[in-house]
C-alpha cells in the first residue's frame, strides 16, 4: 500500500469534512467551522491543528485574478529536454523556481519532460520569456505553447 492510501485512511469523516470545508473558505474562524461540522469549538480547534502538522493542510493562501493584476495571459509550455538525467533535472527544477511567470512546474511523461503554467500580461511578455528565460538554457531541445483562450472551469480544491 502505497503512503497516500495509508494517510487517506487515518482520516475520520469529521476530518474529511473539514478539508472539504477548509477549500472552500479557509478564513472561517475556529467557531464558525466547527458550526458547520457540528462538533465544538476545542475539538475542532485540536484537528484543525493536527491536520496542518501531519502536513493535510500545507498552506494557507488567497486567490487572485489574474486580470486584475495584468497576468491574463496564461500559457501552458511544454518543454522536452535534449537529454535528462540527475544534474540536469536538479539544474532546471532550482531555475525555475526563480522564474515569477511561472506559478507550475511538473515533471511529466508522454512527448515531454516538463509542462510549466505561466503567467504573463501578453503575447509579447511571453515571446521575452522564451527569448530571455528558457532561451538561455542549452539543455532544451524543444518548447511547445498552449495558449489559454478562455477558463470554463478553475478549481483548486481536491476531490475528496
Amino acid at each position: 500500500m502505497d503512503n497516500s492510501n495509508k494517510n487517506m485512511e487515518e482520516l475520520d469523516a469529521t476530518d474529511i469534512q473539514i478539508l472539504r470545508v477548509m477549500q472552500t473558505d479557509c478564513r472561517l474562524t475556529t467557531k464558525e467551522l466547527a458550526a458547520k461540522i457540528h462538533l465544538s469549538t476545542t475539538p475542532t480547534f485540536e484537528r484543525l491543528k493536527r491536520l496542518e502538522r501531519e502536513g493535510y493542510i500545507q498552506k494557507y493562501v488567497a486567490i487572485l485574478d489574474p486580470g486584475k493584476l495584468d497576468r491574463g495571459f496564461v500559457v501552458y509550455c511544454n518543454i522536452t529536454m535534449k537529454q535528462i538525467n540527475k544534474q540536469i533535472a536538479d539544474e532546471f527544477t532550482d531555475t525555475v523556481q526563480n522564474w515569477n511567470e511561472v506559478t507550475e512546474c511538473y515533471n511529466v511523461s508522454g512527448d515531454c519532460d516538463y509542462m510549466l503554467k505561466i503567467y504573463v500580461s501578453s503575447m509579447k511578455h511571453y515571446q521575452e520569456f522564451v527569448i530571455n528565460q528558457l532561451g538561455t538554457l542549452d539543455t532544451i531541445s524543444h518548447i511547445r505553447s498552449v495558449f489559454v483562450m478562455d477558463t470554463l472551469k478553475l478549481c483548486y480544491s481536491i476531490p475528496l
